[in-house]
């Protein structure tokens, strides 16, 4: 008997997650690593790519905001990151820009939908540009472990990520949030914790140099916490505007927000986190 078309779709989608995973983590572990025009670059990238989704999720809701303006405010947003521009000048290119956007909204369309489309334009840069772009803080602002506490960032949520999938699939029952992720269950959500703890357990011998266990267990815990958090809003947005993944860029994956929704609010999480300890 030959196999089903659902089987050879799961299959094929299995290998297409496996390759672009054997490609993929090595070489964003080295853009980690060595941070500067690459880590910008790879910020830029899931900006630009991430905003393209965001847009054309809302069409479905009739809100248009246009891959230009997009664009535009996705490279100011994570230039201001990038180049410190934190006083006068990132202000002003943060005023320049809402009031391009102002304007541009108002040719486009006039008084019609404009509070939403307005709004909508600077969420598709805020999410998922702005907060990607705290990557950069965490590589620079702190010194040489800044790198590590970047990849640590990194492998939690994806460890936190796989022990919520998996444990959630094979013990969970009782739903986390049926309405906004109805694969998601109370067991995953604790899964993901343990996952987390092994990675800071992991990475006690390269960070206990400069933080006690902890502090690494701390950083851990509300890394994952915030990634669960940023899972449920990336499903809450897809269900509401209708779509299955935010786009297919990503054979096996979805689109660049599925793969980055957790780390999107564990950047500035850990970010924020880390400057309290210290």
């Amino acid at each position: 008997m030959g196999l089903s078309p659902h089987h050879n779709l799961m299959s094929s989608n299995l290998r297409n997650r496996l390759i672009i995973a054997a490609v993929g983590i090595p070489a964003l572990l080295f853009i980690i690593y060595w941070g500067g025009f690459w880590l910008y670059a790879f910020c830029i990238l899931v900006a630009i790519l991430g905003s393209w989704e965001m847009a054309a999720m809302l069409l479905s809701k009739n809100i248009e905001v246009g891959k230009r303006l997009a664009t535009l405010l996705s490279l100011v947003v994570v230039s201001i990151f990038q180049f410190q521009l934190v006083f006068n000048a990132g202000l002003f290119l943060v005023f320049f820009l809402f009031v391009l956007a102002s304007i541009l909204k108002l040719i486009e369309t006039g008084i019609v939908n404009f509070t939403s489309r307005l709004a909508m334009a600077i969420t598709t840069a805020i999410y998922p540009g702005f907060f990607i772009s705290f990557s950069i803080l965490i590589h620079r602002d702190f010194e040489e472990i800044g790198r590590y506490l970047l990849i640590f960032a990194f492998i939690n949520t994806w460890m936190a990520d796989t022990f919520a999938y998996a444990f959630g699939k094979w013990l969970g029952n009782k739903k986390l949030a049926p309405t906004i992720s109805p694969k998601k269950t109370w067991v995953g959500f604790v899964a993901a914790f343990i996952g987390g703890a092994i990675t800071a357990i992991a990475f006690m011998p390269l960070l206990n140099g400069s933080w006690s266990s902890g502090k690494i267990l701390l950083i851990s815990i509300v890394a994952t916490f915030f990634g669960q958090i940023g899972d449920l809003v990336e499903s809450a947005i897809k269900r509401d505007c209708g779509v299955k993944d935010s786009s297919s860029l990503l054979p096996g994956h979805g689109g660049i927000l599925d793969r980055f929704d957790s780390l999107l609010f564990v950047l500035p999480a850990v970010y924020f986190t880390i400057k309290l300890l210290i």
